[in-house]
């Protein structure tokens, strides 16, 4: 198992590799798996515990999420805009679906082929982030890239196989891997118990740079409706060329699972489980978007299902495979109802305060100006985006049907 090849490189005498974990934000729910309560141990202090197993870098898959919100808003924006001018690429049709899920992801491409068209190229934070440090951090670090193992720890069991070079692509035929393991949430909090490292008592560290730090919209990446809610921040900065502010810093009420009329202060967290509604998204300019939350892979066939039968038009859908998204996840110690809402309150509490809450991220900016150039450019598509294939099988690409 992964879990056990992260430990065997740790323990190398010496000609080690450089050990690098990213922490996804669904993560911090760690302290569960510890007997403790959700919230009990802080990011910080587990941070220093994987330290003290080994790994010379700790990342925050925060600064992947941030990645992803500015590659995919940018990605939404360019598809409006084709549409607007009411020249539609077909290549890029609306509406636009979420690509972080893995679940989804496999979904889409085993059994409805032709919504591949309408998938986000977008790679999923953690390979965002993997591509990143081996091929920025590697160069800031003076090391190349097959000196470093790249492990990341996930909510998620399918990441592990997301992380697989796709078949056909230059990782697959050069045996190249941006990430190199994936353990899960649970597999790393027995790790911490079998070591005697408790947690909850240790000091605080922070995260390592240059890509280390992570804003409040990209936290929210861990709970159902937080991906589409942070791609709709920049969405809505950009678009109207102003600021955000801190009353209006929720566009839609997604966490209620209740129709949202215009742009307004969120609601407390509630039933993480319960079905996706569709929603609206407005700006004072005028400009509305359709979009819809689907949580659960049930409820995405009954949406796909609206979409088809042309029941009902969307701009931007987010679609989640896990209850109550990613803190619900395979690799989560624990998913009972009670536990996902404590958890999603948990997100939101720590996304408001966040110092760092959207697009502001200085690390992200200089990412782009010294090395990417700009969102959707030719080296954020080279490195940051992906394809998608049916079935499984490189080099076919649906084209899908106009909805």
């Amino acid at each position: 198992p992964h879990w056990q090849q992260t430990l065997d490189e740790l323990a190398k005498p010496k000609e080690r590799k450089v050990m690098i974990a990213q922490i996804a934000p669904a993560v911090r729910g760690i302290a569960e798996t510890m007997g403790l309560n959700p919230g009990d141990v802080t990011v910080g202090q587990m941070v220093t515990g994987l330290r003290m197993l080994g790994f010379d870098y700790v990342f925050d898959t925060l600064f992947g999420a941030d990645l992803t919100i500015m590659e995919e808003g940018t990605e939404l924006l360019h598809r409006l805009q084709d549409h607007l001018e009411q020249h539609p690429n077909k290549e890029e049709p609306l509406p636009m679906f979420t690509s972080c899920c893995p679940g989804w992801v496999a979904m889409v491409e085993k059994s409805n082929p032709e919504l591949i068209p309408y998938l986000s190229s977008c790679k999923s934070p953690q390979m965002m982030l993997g591509a990143v440090i081996k091929n920025y951090f590697a160069a800031e670090a003076g090391a190349k890239p097959e000196d470093i193992c790249n492990v990341s720890v996930m909510p998620c069991v399918r990441k592990s196989g997301e992380a697989e070079p796709r078949s056909g692509s230059t990782h697959h035929r050069a045996g190249r891997r941006d990430v190199d393991h994936v353990m899960t949430t649970a597999e790393l909090g027995k790790i911490f118990v079998e070591r005697g490292i408790k947690l909850n008592e240790l000091q605080e560290s922070p995260f390592d740079n240059p890509v280390g730090e992570g804003s409040g919209g990209g936290l929210l990446f861990g709970t159902t409706g937080g991906v589409m809610e942070a791609a709709l921040r920049t969405v809505y900065e950009v678009v109207t060329a102003e600021a955000l502010g801190p009353q209006r810093s929720s566009l839609t009420t997604s966490t209620a699972w209740t129709p949202a009329q215009r742009a307004s202060p969120r609601p407390s967290p509630q039933a993480p489980t319960a079905p996706s509604r569709p929603l609206q998204a407005q700006t004072e300019s005028g400009i509305t978007l359709n979009i819809a939350v689907a949580n659960g892979l049930g409820n995405a066939k009954k949406l796909i299902k609206q979409l088809a039968a042309g029941e009902s038009k969307y701009d931007f859908t987010e679609v989640m495979a896990c209850p109550g998204g990613c803190i619900g996840g395979g690799g989560q110690p624990q998913r009972n109802k009670q536990i996902l809402q404590k958890r999603q309150a948990a997100m939101y509490d720590l996304d408001e305060r966040a110092v760092i809450r959207r697009t502001e991220n200085p690390l992200i900016g200089a990412l782009y100006e010294k090395f990417l150039g700009e969102p959707n450019g030719h080296k954020a598509h080279e490195l940051l985006h992906t394809h998608y294939v049916a079935g499984g099988v490189p080099d076919r690409r649906s084209e899908g049907e106009a909805w």
